[in-house]
């Protein structure tokens, strides 16, 4: 997915990221590893507030993320989620972090996770419950 096919994207659930001093480098700005733990948070609060289920119920299996600029700590964040793909026991969610300015939000970084729903430590279908929730969320 390039920067442009994620700004066209309709976004349906947001959290705001307290940024902490803490995630911060060397060179004063968010180390590249935290933005995961950015998502992370995300992520939990998608998966309790729209599909109503454990992130223990899935497995990450593959993440390709990618910097668009930079951030700094008093940068106020939040990481937008979506889902934007469903397989037989695997769905890839979108997830996107913006920076507000005065000016509107501006594309921080966007990682793409694919993640494989299990039942008793084996991939399982994905559930019709979980579908119907996130149309209902992203379509409403």
């Amino acid at each position: 997915m390039t920067k442009d096919e994620v700004l066209q994207q309709a976004f349906s659930h947001s959290v705001d990221i307290q940024v902490r001093f803490t995630d911060m480098d060397s060179n004063g700005h968010i180390n590249n590893g935290v933005y995961h733990s950015y998502y992370d948070l995300g992520r939990m609060h998608y998966f309790k507030e729209v599909l109503q289920a454990k992130t223990s119920d899935t497995l990450i299996c593959q993440v390709n993320t990618t910097y668009v600029k930079p951030l700094y700590l008093t940068d106020e964040i939040c990481v937008k989620n979506k889902v934007v793909r469903w397989g037989n026991s695997s769905f890839d969610m979108l997830q996107a972090i913006f920076k507000k300015t005065a000016e509107g939000e501006q594309l921080a970084n966007f990682s793409v996770t694919t993640f494989v729903h299990i039942e008793n430590e084996k991939p399982a279908p994905v559930p019709e419950e979980w579908k119907r929730a996130v149309g209902k969320n992203e379509y409403k």
